[in-house]
């Protein structure tokens, strides 16, 4: 089950951009425009995580942070405070009214993502959910001395799903070449963990497989990493161009 985050911002704009942003990271967002919302909705819904903007017109992010840490209905949800303003004190002052963490504005996608799976995974010992994009471009997988020119779905830091009505058998060791476009193009090795012959259960992925990549070099690692942020921010735009064409 996706875990719910309120996103309290009284700026709509932003308020728009988080939700889309935490949506592609499989998050439920439940966005509100000043304090006494969030503080109503903490009772209604109890979220997994506020994300709060310190100033805000009708209460400042730092007195409803002191609300939710005084009551002990709520004192255990973390708190992760947002703010154009970078300094020290702000930061330590947040800190020591008992937030989480502090990201400043304009949200980063991978300090946002890092944060995030730090607060939900990290410290309980889990591994890191890589970032996922859609790719939906074809890719060259060599496969027992092999190519084939397949279609890729989704492309992460740690793998990629390609189409394919018969996959190779789980284990089976590929070499897959991604054209990153002014990025440039990379090869990388990788295991297949996981196939899927029908639609149905996994994501409603089509039939294909999951290939894992094995350790990157330094370089690789950057350059995928970069451009899975380039598809991401630009799906957001996408999705921003949507939702202005649909009011």
């Amino acid at each position: 089950m996706s875990k719910k985050i309120i996103v309290a911002d009284d700026n709509r704009t932003f308020l728009m951009y988080a939700g889309l942003l935490l949506k592609r990271f499989d998050f439920k967002v439940l966005p509100v425009e000043n304090g006494m919302e969030v503080l109503k909705l903490l009772r209604l819904t109890d979220p997994d995580l506020v994300l709060l903007d310190i100033y805000m017109s009708d209460m400042d992010g730092y007195t409803v942070l002191r609300k939710i840490k005084s009551d002990k209905q709520t004192a255990h949800i973390p708190v992760i405070m947002i703010s154009t303003d970078s300094s020290i004190e702000t930061v330590n002052k947040c800190k020591e009214l008992g937030c989480f963490d502090y990201l400043t504005k304009p949200l980063k996608i991978d300090k946002l993502h890092n944060m995030l799976q730090e607060c939900f995974f990290a410290h309980k010992g889990t591994n890191r959910r890589h970032l996922r994009a859609l790719f939906n471009k074809k890719v060259v997988v060599t496969y027992e001395k092999k190519e084939y020119e397949l279609y890729a779905e989704t492309i992460s830091e740690g793998g990629i799903y390609i189409r394919k009505e018969k996959p190779f058998p789980i284990g089976s060791e590929v070499l897959v070449k991604c054209d990153l476009e002014d990025r440039g193009s990379i090869q990388i090795k990788g295991n297949v963990i996981y196939t899927k012959k029908l639609f149905g259960d996994f994501l409603s992925l089509p039939p294909g497989m999951a290939i894992l990549f094995q350790e990157l070099t330094e370089n690789s690692a950057k350059t995928l990493k970069f451009y899975i942020e380039d598809l991401m921010a630009k799906d957001i735009l996408d999705g921003q161009e949507e939702k202005a064409i649909e009011r």
